[in-house]
């Protein structure tokens, strides 16, 4: 596969993005220099403005997984998975009324205060513990993505540019806190949309306009929004991407500390909110867009799949290949599209590496250790704690390129981690009777299960055992003299249903939709969190800020909302006071 990768032009689209993202940090860390208190480091002095939060949170959450990633699962099995856009409203008002409101009143540094608060320190230390490990994981995955595709366009090796692209994303996360964070993640936002958005409109102009683009998708028979078949073993339908995504993403939106530590950042709470409306109506922008170049995609190849004829290794190539097609004739745009890969991988890296610091240090080193430190000191530990925790995740790289799927790989880490959480934080929120004994249980128990199904699954995948059925490819319309590659042989297998091939001696739990994952976790840790608190229950007091609202009002009745200020700062903030009730 020979990509045009024209030096001077696409370079300088390149470095373009780049320069803006150390300067952003140099600015905030020489020069605004109010990075030397904790509330600085971690939280922008608490005058953050909505946009910048909302194009912060947008960038972060899109990574070059969402980016390479959805256009793939589109072209290979179809635009089932865009029911996410429609899923996103039943998320944003279930974070809204349940999870956001407790988080904002507390105004913690870290997330996971709120297992001390709630709970104990136990409980607390053993979620802290499995959030750092999954982010010191997860962030090799996030680089990997964009430096493979670097590698593609341009032929530079892969550990040449993840080096680069890591020490200066270390760099402007450690000397500009979160303001530099935030700011770097809105311009490289830019980047990202106007790549997207040039592919975009190239793309329909090669295929000959939209119309095409749909027609070719239909018959195709890759139009799919509304298969209701309720089998859970079933790869996509409505109900295994509905289900599957309002639990992932209720966790990402209402519960994990990058995106919590954006809204509390915020100067009131009104504001909070309407930033985590405008992340929502741009993730559904993000995913259908995405989707739409998945059916791009689809309508230039449906007559010569690259990937059966040889030209590119596996489905992960897809969107730079496609690129290198519509780019041929317009110098730089290449270079636009690698910056928009590149700038969504480092959103994400710097928002994971500010947020992983705030939580060791808080979790680790202020409460396990029992070191107190001035905000100066502290701050100074977080920054240092960015720079041991990047080196980390780029020496994690060389073992990154050695594993299976990227998308397998990152979808295994946040079943894993995320579900135990979820599960811990709705048990903390909504359960009173839920006590420490229980989340404890509840966590441990859904981590083994998850991670022994994710082996189970991902062994079975592996060894051939287990393959998915993918759409119609044809390679009808390529040169005669090709020879065919990727032909999937089912021989062996039993067809389970219409998506899924597995041999006999796989266990039926390993062949359960992998969106599904995702709703297993955090279902098996609220299950056994409630069964131990039934079983060996505590006579431990809730203090009514840490239930969700709706639970205050059943549990409290005799408790009224009240407005009030928080530390000083003018907010819409509420607080429970006690009613005065004549007898």
């Amino acid at each position: 596969m020979d990509f045009q990768f024209s030096w001077i032009a696409e370079f300088a689209a390149f470095a373009c993005m780049l320069g803006i993202s150390i300067s952003i940090g140099v600015y905030y860390g020489f020069i605004e220099r109010k990075q030397n208190t904790i509330t600085d480091y971690l939280l922008g002095g608490k005058h953050m403005a909505v946009f910048p939060i909302t194009m912060s949170l947008i960038a972060s959450h899109v990574s070059g997984i969402t980016l390479l990633g959805t256009p793939s699962e589109i072209y290979v099995y179809g635009t089932q998975y865009l029911v996410v856009a429609v899923i996103n409203i039943f998320i944003i008002i279930i974070v809204i009324y349940v999870f956001l409101p407790v988080f904002y009143d507390l105004q913690l540094k870290s997330v996971y205060e709120y297992f001390e608060l709630r709970f104990n320190r136990d409980v607390r230390a053993v979620a802290s513990f499995m959030y750092a490990i999954s982010l010191v994981l997860y962030i090799p995955v996030v680089i990997y993505v964009p430096a493979l595709a670097f590698n593609q366009v341009s032929k530079l090796n892969v550990h040449t540019i993840t080096p680069i692209l890591c020490l200066i994303c270390i760099f402007y996360t450690t000397v500009g806190g979160l303001k530099a964070v935030v700011w770097t993640d809105a311009i490289q936002s830019i980047f990202t949309s106007l790549s997207v958005t040039t592919v975009i409109i190239l793309g329909i102009y090669q295929v000959g306009g939209i119309g095409n683009v749909i027609n070719a998708n239909s018959e195709g028979n890759r139009l799919e929004m509304f298969n209701m078949d309720p089998n859970p073993f079933l790869r996509n339908s409505f109900w295994t991407v509905s289900i599957g995504v309002i639990f992932s993403w209720v966790y990402h939106l209402g519960m994990h500390p990058g995106a919590v530590q954006r809204f509390v950042s915020l100067p009131t709470y009104s504001k909070a909110r309407k930033a985590l409306i405008g992340f929502a109506i741009g993730m559904v922008v993000v995913k259908l867009l995405t989707g739409l170049i998945g059916m791009l995609m689809y309508t230039k190849f449906k007559n010569c799949d690259p990937i059966m004829a040889g030209y590119i290794e596996s489905d992960k190539n897809l969107l730079p290949y496609f690129v290198s097609n519509v780019a041929t004739n317009y110098p730089g745009l290449t270079g636009l599209f690698i910056s928009g890969i590149v700038s969504a991988a480092l959103s994400t890296m710097s928002a994971e590496l500010n947020t992983v610091s705030g939580t060791i240090y808080h979790d680790f080193i202020v409460k396990i250790l029992g070191v107190k430190m001035s905000d100066l000191a502290g701050s100074i530990i977080m920054k240092v704690t960015v720079v041991i925790v990047g080196i980390i995740c780029v020496t994690l790289v060389l073992v990154v390129e050695k594993l299976g799927s990227i998308q397998q790989m990152s979808h295994v880490l946040g079943s894993i981690t995320h579900g135990c959480l979820l599960a811990a934080f709705i048990l903390g929120m909504c359960f009173p009777k839920a006590n420490s004994r229980g989340v404890l249980c509840g966590m441990v128990v859904s981590f083994l299960v998850m991670s022994w199904i994710t082996y189970g699954t991902e062994d079975a995948i592996v060894n051939d055992k287990l393959k998915f059925v993918t759409k119609d490819l044809s390679v009808t319309g390529c040169p005669v003299n090709i020879t065919l590659h990727n032909i999937t042989d089912y021989s062996g297998l039993i067809r389970l249903n219409n998506d899924v091939y597995a041999a006999p001696d796989v266990w039926k739990i390993f062949t359960i939709s992998y969106m599904h994952f995702s709703t297993l976790g955090p279902l098996i840790g609220i299950v056994v969190g409630l069964i131990i608190s039934i079983i060996f229950p505590s006579d431990q007091q809730v203090d009514p800020k840490l239930l969700t609202p709706f639970v205050r009002r059943i549990v409290y009745p005799n408790h009224q909302i009240q407005k009030d200020k928080f530390n000083g700062i003018k907010s819409d903030e509420y607080i429970l006071v006690p009613q005065n009730i004549k007898s």
